[in-house]
């Protein structure tokens, strides 16, 4: 039920179509950096999808993984099997600010191959400012 998800797949079929022509405008250093800033983006969101969310009064946001209750054999009435994993708000903070950065990363990435295309008409350089690096977060489990 929970095999390899569709955004992976999707991330890979990008990656096999765009890499010779990133690689053909000498892009594709960024076009990579690009993907893998996108596929922790992806391990961000799949560490929150599928989980039941509650307050346990540690201050911190609970959740758990629903996906844990396919490895017992015997029949689960609740969630009480689950161990519990906690986020704070400044690390959901930093993993919103990594993904403005995905979507900007990407945005540029393409504007500049667009560029070098000579696709934006007769712009002079690329539109689209390179954002500046972000540091990766953390995941929370």
């Amino acid at each position: 039920m929970f095999g390899k998800r569709g955004e992976s797949k999707r991330i890979e079929a990008v990656e096999k179509l765009g890499m010779p022509e990133y690689q053909r405008l000498k892009l594709a250093t960024d076009f990579e950096k690009a993907l893998r800033v996108m596929r922790h983006c992806l391990e961000i969101r799949n560490q929150y999808a599928h989980w039941v969310w509650w307050d346990d009064r540690t201050g911190r946001l609970a959740f758990a993984n629903v996906e844990d209750l396919t490895k017992y054999k015997s029949r689960v009435t609740g969630f009480g099997k689950l161990k519990a994993h906690h986020v704070d708000a400044a690390l959901l903070k930093a993993q919103e600010t990594y993904f403005v950065y995905a979507d900007d990363l990407l945005l540029w990435v393409n504007y500049e191959g667009r560029f070098k295309r000579g696709k934006l008409g007769d712009a002079r350089l690329n539109p689209v400012n390179r954002p500046k690096d972000v540091k990766q977060p953390k995941l929370c489990l």
